[in-house]
């Protein structure tokens, strides 16, 4: 995961932070696409400069904002104790790229790494706000999965998916499949025989 470095022009000293305990995501919502757009933003607002400690762009190019060390400006009653990241976009109305979500889920994931304890949050978990908007794929980005269930069926078609293997095990014990083909598709005579089975 490459960070791009930038350099800003801050109105005053930024302060350290002496505890994390929370990762806030944001989106920019057309406050800017650069990362030096939003800065002249914050500034704008008689804010030090920009707020959050990343920002996320569409084509999946992360960018640094606040040293990862000092306070954000980004959620209020949190920035003492939190790090933020922004996505450009405006995820009322819009949907993430692939890029983008990549970048996300590479950037989260090694902040969590650093900080094991870390809580990641919405910015509408913490302040009345709509951010990052109803369409921002929070969990995806918070809770990545693995690889897919194609990957899955490809590395062992006998083996079943990590959710279904206690079901899947029940139904052999019950003597309802044979535990063959886990990811083949059932018809409606076979979903029939297998209640039947059950039922008997």
């Amino acid at each position: 995961m490459k960070i791009t470095e930038e350099v800003y022009s801050w109105a005053y000293a930024l302060t350290p932070r002496t505890v994390t305990t929370d990762l806030i995501l944001h989106h920019e919502a057309a406050k800017g696409t650069t990362p030096q757009q939003i800065h002249a933003y914050h500034l704008s607002k008689g804010w030090a400069g920009i707020a959050y400690h990343y920002f996320v762009r569409q084509n999946g190019t992360i960018y640094r904002g606040r040293p990862e060390t000092m306070c954000g400006g980004h959620t209020a009653n949190y920035n003492y104790c939190s790090i933020g990241i922004c996505f450009e976009g405006n995820f009322e109305n819009e949907y993430m790229c692939d890029a983008q979500l990549e970048a996300g889920q590479a950037l989260v994931e090694d902040i969590v790494k650093r900080y094991p304890s870390i809580h990641v949050g919405k910015h509408k978990d913490y302040n009345a706000t709509a951010c990052p908007g109803m369409n921002f794929p929070f969990t995806y980005i918070a809770n990545p999965v693995k690889g897919t269930p194609e990957d899955e069926l490809k590395a062992d078609e006998d083996t079943p998916s990590e959710w279904a293997r206690e079901a899947w095990a029940w139904a052999m014990k019950k003597g309802i499949t044979d535990g063959t083909k886990p990811h083949d598709t059932v018809t409606r005579e076979q979903a029939a025989t297998m209640l039947w089975r059950e039922a008997k």
